[in-house]
């Protein structure tokens, strides 16, 4: 699910927020490849400075780092499950 994370794709933007779903995680790098580290996040399904359930961990900028993040992806995904995104409509009264 998570293959095209690859050492060139973290050399595209510093930060990277993305979604598959309702599952919503985001990227933040420092550094460079070798000696940087990537963080990253996990949150429910609402703007990340509005998220309340945030997960963080923090991986070398190194393939070995980058295996270890496409993991934790993957088992964050697992645990915490995905829905088709959509609006619902019409909005809920309240």
């Amino acid at each position: 699910m998570f293959d095209f994370l690859t050492m060139d794709f973290f050399t595209r933007a510093k930060v990277f927020p993305a979604s598959l779903g309702t599952f919503r995680y985001r990227f933040q790098r420092s550094g460079w490849t070798g000696d940087g580290e990537i963080q990253v996040w996990v949150y429910e399904n609402v703007c990340f400075e509005l998220a309340k359930d945030v997960e963080t961990e923090t991986f070398p900028w190194t393939e070995e780092g980058l295996e270890a993040l496409r993991g934790w992806l993957q088992e964050k995904l697992e645990q915490r499950g995905s829905q088709p995104y959509c609006i619902p409509y019409p909005p809920p009264e309240g």
